[in-house]
């Protein structure tokens, strides 16, 4: 054993008493990562991002202090997670790793039996047998790291001269794009409730009523369902591109209700759009063009259609309502896709926009969201989450009612 390792303690975690996730689950992506790996022949993954280092071992970074975190997934050794004695023992609770390793002190308060974080990961990679392997590491599109800083990551890299590393980033999207059959039940549950939250909103919205006070009846309702579960929980939802404000909604306002809570690290991501007030026949009349190309789009959604088909078939529908459409799809200030995929992440892979080839495929989750415009402003982009199935699509947001927008007087 290294002089680093000696200063950690470690052992099997792999029986969680309130665990993320299944077992079952668990030993599905380790062994599913695996099978992609050696296709590539890749001999292990490095993983520094926190959403991937929740759906690798089922645990994450419970603050947000810089110390080094990392997982390891080998191609033939234990997975392996080392992180600060604190998050190894919320890893215990419920989270997989088989080897388990704790160290002590951070940066904030240095401890004379602390190892040095970055030697201590080098220790465990030769300790692994990876000291001259092939590595997959998070180098792509949204593979955010909180594991390590950019010095620490170069030191490591000195540190292990003889190890290759490569970008890894499409194996980890190639997983994490199509859900499993745990995952869309969990996706299902925040979507019911997101809509039951929202709508608590949509119905009680008018004129006398404090923005900030029927944001805080869906709150309850969020909270009553269950959905406020765990330490890593945040809300991301926005109203009119602000949070919710103490004021006194009047004649004329208009409120965006967009994004939602999370669920087990998922996020839900709904929009609809409140006009308090009568909108005007034009108004009117532009936002339901968003609604109509939604309905075309949704009418396409099955495994092979490419996504780019999808983007034109969107502005080809809302151009029927104005032909300007296509200069402000493709301009610098205004919205240029029609959706995203969603998950661990609210806007993740794949994107749906101009010229992409990428199909669609069975167990995808996409948030489609088309704008039509009025008087310079958003006149509508109603969105809704869509399971891709085997022939065809489920909408996850049902219980959120049709797209149109919502007037309240």
């Amino acid at each position: 054993m290294g002089t680093e390792l000696k200063k950690t303690y470690e052992h099997n975690s792999v029986a969680p008493p309130f665990p993320y996730m299944p077992k079952e689950e668990w030993q599905s992506r380790i062994d599913k990562a695996r099978r992609l790996m050696s296709e590539k022949g890749i001999d292990a993954l490095i993983i520094l991002n926190c959403e991937n280092r929740l759906y690798f071992f089922g645990s994450r970074k419970t603050y947000r202090f810089v110390y080094p975190s990392v997982g390891i997934i080998p191609l033939n050794a234990p997975t392996t997670l080392v992180t600060t004695a604190e998050d190894r023992d919320v890893l215990d609770m419920q989270g997989y790793a088989e080897r388990a390793i704790g160290y002590r002190g951070d940066f904030n308060a240095p401890n004379p039996v602390a190892p040095d974080p970055i030697k201590l990961v080098a220790e465990v990679v030769e300790d692994l047998g990876l000291a001259d392997k092939t590595i997959g590491m998070e180098f792509g599109p949204f593979m955010w790291w909180d594991g390590m800083t950019m010095n620490e990551w170069g030191m490591l890299k000195e540190s292990l001269p003889h190890a290759k590393f490569v970008d890894a980033t499409e194996l980890i999207w190639e997983m994490r794009m199509i859900k499993s059959e745990w995952e869309v039940d969990v996706m299902k549950y925040l979507y019911k409730a997101t809509a039951k939250g929202f709508l608590e909103i949509a119905h009680n919205a008018a004129p006398g009523k404090n923005e900030r006070d029927l944001f805080y009846d869906a709150m309850r309702v969020w909270m009553d369902m269950g959905i406020v579960d765990s330490a890593y929980y945040y809300l991301q939802v926005v109203n009119a591109v602000q949070p919710f404000r103490d004021r006194v909604l009047k004649q004329g306002d208009w409120m965006l209700l967009d994004g939602g809570p999370q669920y087990k690290g998922y996020n839900a991501d709904i929009q609809r759009m409140i006009h308090i007030g009568e909108p005007g026949k034009e108004g009117r009349r532009m936002a339901s063009w968003a609604y109509k190309a939604q309905l075309a789009v949704q009418d396409m959604l099955r495994p092979g259609v490419a996504i780019g088909d999808l983007w034109h078939e969107a502005f080809a529908v809302v151009a029927q309502g104005d032909p300007d459409i296509w200069r402000k799809a493709r301009s610098r200030k205004f919205p240029s896709w029609i959706g995203h995929g969603e998950g661990l992440g609210m806007h993740e892979m794949p994107y749906l926009v101009e010229g992409s080839d990428v199909v669609l495929r069975k167990g995808m989750v996409l948030a489609i969201e088309i704008p039509s415009f009025f008087e310079r402003r958003l006149a509508n982009m109603p969105e809704d989450a869509y399971l891709i199935t085997e022939d065809g699509y489920e909408i996850l947001t049902a219980d959120f009612g049709p797209g149109d927008i919502y007037v309240k007087t």
